[in-house]
């Protein structure tokens, strides 16, 4: 951590020459440590001196002095974005913000074309962009920035929320600034941080969701730019700033803001245009709005599935707090309130109630009171869900760890370091524990001992869970493919390509798989070969896991709709649209299909029948 002061240069003593001194104190017992912070603070010196653009400071002097080490910088008279949209309370207009793109776009470009080595900003954000007083935009704190060596692995080190997903894997390139700067757009167009959210979620809140103001064309883009694989991304910030070019003449060429409007446009070889022809699709299928039975809300975003066990339904929600309601008539038995927000689903054992919430800890409830018996803590936000199997639970957290707990006590039996996030439900089954994680390598764990049977390289990240079908286990990757697996030493049996991220966890009845896809597609699959039966187009995008109940099935959407779909061919019997993205998996029970969506609320519509 560093401070900047605003200082005057006593160098020149006729007039007032006022800079920014940028101070780190050098403390710590630990010379070595002391001595990587001096060199790193003198990377970013020898940095800045080289570089030379009118949106980046000019750097006057570097000095240490007893245990801080300073850095004397041109001041910049202004204030932050963070700052100017904190005090103007809403979002700023397209059009401004299609200038300040370009104007980044521009001094991006500078850094990843610099001579010898291109630079990687690599913490791009509100807070690091200044407004100089002339109106002159201008990068700041290039405390991280480094030059850029292909697939080169270090530290991780950005900001959550704005950092990409490889950066937390420790590799950073040009498709990284990108996507912050994707990530910067969508905070400023819709007045949403991405910080308290969960990260990689900026599909599941399109910017126009959250600003009706902003056209279809500039969500397009953002959303692109903050794809989670970089190969969705744009492939360079000239590209970038081509499109982002064409939204402005267009624009001005048209002199319509175009708050709705629906167009098709052409950017450089891609073509954009919303997914009309599959939602007429579906909007040919009776609507289900006569179904719901109860509607419960909560304070925030429903992202988390339910649970039922003795006739109620236990669900997290974005505001903190778990709820059970009861299943006939949606009346709230009981809430129980933690730290953060709660997206694990909810695990049922015996009395008890097991999940994990952001706050970084699991939790064990008394089903009946809400009450705490419980809690372990990690490092890091859990967002799995955990599973049971005898007296153990098997979770994932953020901090690349698996514990096997206790379920009495909530004492750690063992853990397994894996090396990034683990977001998936562990599948248990016989002695196995098998799970992927965001370090692209699915993992077989004894039970027991929590030793390592096998492991395998998928090459991509993993968030959804694993399913295991006759002796085949069943998993999608975040390179949009599906594979299925042999249980014994983890080779790859079959493979089925998808046009995006899979991130709904696949299910399966009578030897078929289902799954949905970013690409907005259901699909349905042979297990045992990975032969496709059938593809149903459905929305822009789905990441909600499809519940089964006998000849239906049951899957959210991000365009609002809970879909019911022939199980045989996948035709869509009926819809029900929520006000919000649908991206939790249904929960079915006696009576009701029960699902929330990010419109805050629980809904509870009666069964097919």
């Amino acid at each position: 951590m560093s401070t900047v002061y605003r200082a005057r240069d006593l160098r020149f003593a006729g007039v007032e020459r006022w800079c920014a001194v940028k101070e780190m104190f050098n403390l710590g017992d630990d010379p070595k440590l002391r001595q990587l912070r001096l060199t790193n603070f003198q990377r970013e010196a020898a940095m800045l001196a080289t570089l030379s653009h009118a949106a980046i400071p000019r750097i006057h002097d570097f000095f240490d002095h007893q245990a801080s080490i300073n850095l004397v910088l041109e001041l910049i008279s202004g204030q932050d974005l963070e700052t100017l949209l904190t005090q103007r309370g809403d979002p700023f207009t397209e059009q401004q913000l299609i200038t300040w793109a370009i104007e980044l776009c521009d001094v991006l470009e500078y850094l990843h074309g610099h001579d010898p080595e291109p630079i990687i900003f690599r913490d791009l954000k509100p807070s690091n962009i200044m407004i100089r007083n002339t109106g002159a935009l201008t990068l700041v704190d290039f405390g991280i920035a480094r030059s850029f060596v292909p697939l080169e692995k270090g530290t991780m080190i950005g900001t959550e929320g704005y950092a990409p997903p490889e950066q937390y894997r420790g590799t950073a390139d040009a498709r990284g600034d990108i996507y912050a700067l994707g990530a910067t757009l969508h905070h400023l167009a819709t007045g949403s941080d991405p910080r308290t959210e969960t990260p990689f979620t900026f599909a599941q809140r399109p910017p126009r969701r959250l600003n009706a103001k902003i056209s279809a064309e500039f969500e397009e883009l953002i959303l692109k730019a903050v794809s989670y694989t970089p190969q969705d991304r744009y492939a360079s910030v000239s590209e970038l700033k081509t499109a982002i070019v064409a939204i402005r003449d267009l624009a001005t060429h048209s002199g319509i803001a175009r708050a709705g409007a629906e167009r098709t446009t052409a950017y450089g070889s891609k073509l954009l245009a919303p997914p009309a022809s599959t939602e007429r699709a579906a909007d040919a299928a009776p609507s289900a709005d006569d179904r719901v039975s109860w509607i419960v809300s909560t304070g925030d975003e429903v992202r988390g599935s339910a649970a039922h066990a003795g006739g109620a339904v236990y669900v997290g929600s974005y505001d903190s707090h778990m709820y059970a309601i009861d299943d006939t008539d949606g009346t709230i038995r009981w809430r129980f309130r933690a730290q953060r927000g709660i997206v694990s689903r909810p695990l049922p054992a015996a009395e008890l109630l097991i999940f994990g919430s952001e706050d970084t800890s699991v939790y064990a409830l008394s089903r009946q009171q809400g009450r705490s018996v419980w809690s372990f803590r990690t490092a890091m936000a859990v967002r799995s869900s955990p599973s049971l199997s005898e007296r153990s639970c098997f979770v994932g957290s953020d901090d690349g760890f698996l514990y096997c707990l206790d379920r009495a006590r909530g004492s750690v039996s063992w853990r397994y370091r894996t090396w990034g996030p683990i977001r998936a439900t562990p599948l248990v089954v016989d002695r196995k524990v098998i799970f992927g994680s965001d370090d692209g390598y699915l993992y077989c764990i004894d039970r027991d001992g929590g030793q390592l049977n096998w492991r395998t390289n998928v090459g991509a990240p993993m968030v959804d869970s694993a399913a295991l079908v006759g002796s085949t286990i069943v998993v999608g990757g975040l390179d949009g493919q599906l594979r299925g697996f042999s249980v014994e030493n983890g080779k790859v049996s079959w493979q089925l390509v998808t046009g995006k991220a899979i991130i709904a966890s696949p299910v399966w009845v009578d030897q078929t798989v289902y799954v949905g896809s970013a690409d907005g597609s259901f699909y349905a699959l042979e297990a045992e070969s990975g032969e496709l039966s059938w593809k149903q187009p459905l929305c822009r995008q789905i990441t909600s896991t499809a519940a089964i109940d006998g000849e239906s099935l049951y899957i959210g959407g991000t365009d609002g709709r809970l879909y019911c779909l022939n199980r045989a061919g996948g035709e869509v019997r009926w819809f029900f649209h929520a006000d919000g993205p649908i991206v939790a998996r249904p929960l079915v029970t006696a009576e009701h299909v029960v699902v929330g969506s990010l419109d805050g609320k629980v809904y509870a519509l009666h069964r097919e029948t």
